[in-house]
C-alpha cells in the first residue's frame, strides 16, 4: 500500500527487530492515517525538494516493539506520528534546519550530529494528525551524548 507516490506502509512499518523476534508491527487504520499524513506534509515535500531517495530508519513501531527496543510505548512511533529517517549525501543538518525554518511539526530532534561529517546522526520528526496547526509545538532540540537542548 502506497502512502504517496514515494513511501509505502511496508517502509514505514519494517523492522529488523520485529522480523527477528516475530513481532507483529501492523498499524492499525488511525495509526495508518497518521503515518499517510506524516507522508503526506513532511516527507513527500522533502523528497521533492532533494530530489533524491529518503532513507527511513524507524517509522511505526508497536507498543511491544517499542518496548523491546528501549522505547516508550507512549512514543509519537506508537501513534504512526514519528520517523526517524536521512537523506543519504545531504547533510543532516541542513535537512533538519530546512523542516525548522519552513515546515510545521511537532517535535524536530536532530540527533547525535557531529559538524565534521555531514551522514553522522539522523532525524527524528513528529507531526500530529490535526485540523488545528497549533496543537503541533514546533518543538526543536538537538540530542547528543549529554542528552537534550533546545534549538535556537
Amino acid at each position: 500500500m502506497n502512502l504517496t507516490n514515494n513511501f509505502s506502509l511496508k517502509e514505514m512499518t519494517q523492522s529488523q527487530t520485529a522480523l527477528r523476534n516475530n513481532l507483529d508491527n501492523t498499524p492499525d487504520e488511525k495509526q495508518i492515517e497518521n503515518l499517510q499524513n506524516l507522508c503526506e506534509k513532511i516527507l513527500q515535500p522533502l523528497r521533492e525538494h532533494y530530489n533524491l531517495p529518503i532513507k527511513v530508519t524507524s517509522g511505526y513501531r508497536s507498543e511491544e516493539l517499542a518496548t523491546m527496543i528501549g522505547s516508550k510505548p507512549t512514543s509519537q512511533h506508537c501513534k504512526g506520528e514519528a520517523v526517524d529517517f536521512e537523506i543519504p549525501g545531504v547533510d543532516n543538518k541542513e535537512v533538519a534546519t530546512k523542516i525548522k525554518n519552513e515546515f510545521t511539526f511537532d517535535q524536530l530532534i536532530l540527533e547525535y550530529y557531529n559538524d565534521t561529517d555531514i551522514n553522522s546522526g539522523w532525524i527524528h520528526v513528529s507531526l500530529k494528525n490535526t485540523t488545528f496547526e497549533n496543537d503541533n509545538r514546533q518543538m526543536a532540540l538537538i540530542k547528543d551524548e549529554q542528552g537534550y537542548k533546545e534549538w535556537q
